[in-house]
């Protein structure tokens, strides 16, 4: 090798390195903080609550009777902290605090809204799990899809109310006349029988040959009972009871009774 080749050789060894290898080290990207969420909301709606529109779609709205499928984030406006969300989240447009079931029903698939909602509307005095009593909230509510529930059941309005009482405050409506026997206190009854909401009528339970011991039936049961022939089919009201003490009070409830049969109960072997 020439002392001119040998020199140029030399000269590229410095020069590959620095292809090679970096001259100072690479500096790693920052992460991106997160973006503060938006607190605020343009529009107002019935009973406090407003709302933007961060995406708009046309088509039709979700209506109490429905069950919907959305994206959502939900943050605290105190210090736009996040306390939940979820991605395809189901529920019904009635199973959520008033202010978020408002909004849904402003919503077409597709659509995004911002939700502001103050505590009345929310979770109240009384707040939940990470939401602290008296707060306000905001929800970023993408709504994907949504489906109309069939209306449950229910018993026509002619047919809820009761127009005979009994002495001991018993109301009851006779449906059907039966023509067979009256359960005794030593019977076994079997019954058909239909829960109800006295005010909207809404079908709440159904049980079907249900058999009923007369003597382990409640004072009231055992009553209704004693009115009725097998065959009969009688409607019984039971109004609400509230708690003297201060607890939960009993709903308003209606019975529908359709007594099928009447056989002797059976008799206990005393062990």
């Amino acid at each position: 090798m020439t002392i001119k080749n040998r020199y140029a050789a030399l000269c590229a060894i410095p020069a590959l390195a620095a292809l090679a290898l970096p001259t100072t080290p690479a500096l790693a990207a920052a992460p991106k903080a997160p973006a503060k969420p938006v607190l605020t909301c343009k529009t107002k709606a019935a009973e406090g609550l407003t709302y933007t529109v961060l995406k708009a779609s046309k088509g039709a709205k979700p209506t109490d009777d429905a069950r919907v499928v959305v994206n959502y984030r939900g943050f605290l406006k105190s210090d736009g902290s996040e306390f939940d969300s979820g991605e395809g989240a189901k529920f019904r447009v009635t199973g959520v605090i008033p202010g978020f079931s408002q909004g849904l029903k402003l919503m077409a698939p597709g659509s995004k809204y911002r939700l502001c909602i103050p505590s009345a509307i929310g979770y109240g005095e009384e707040g939940s799990g990470p939401i602290p009593a008296n707060a306000d909230l905001v929800f970023e509510v993408e709504l994907l899809s949504f489906e109309t529930l069939p209306p449950k059941p229910a018993v026509p309005a002619d047919a809820r109310a009761c127009d005979k009482t009994t002495a001991t405050g018993l109301s009851y409506a006779i449906g059907k006349t039966g023509m067979g026997a009256t359960p005794a206190a030593t019977d076994m009854a079997l019954i058909d029988l239909t829960t109800f909401d006295p005010a909207t009528g809404t079908i709440l339970g159904k049980q079907l040959w249900e058999r009923i011991a007369v003597a382990q039936a409640t004072p009231m049961f055992t009553e209704a009972l004693g009115l009725m022939q097998v065959g009969g089919s009688y409607r019984f009201c039971m109004p609400k009871k509230d708690d003297p003490e201060g607890g939960q009070s009993t709903p308003a409830l209606n019975f529908i009774v359709d007594l099928i049969d009447v056989r002797p109960a059976p008799v206990e072997e005393e062990g």
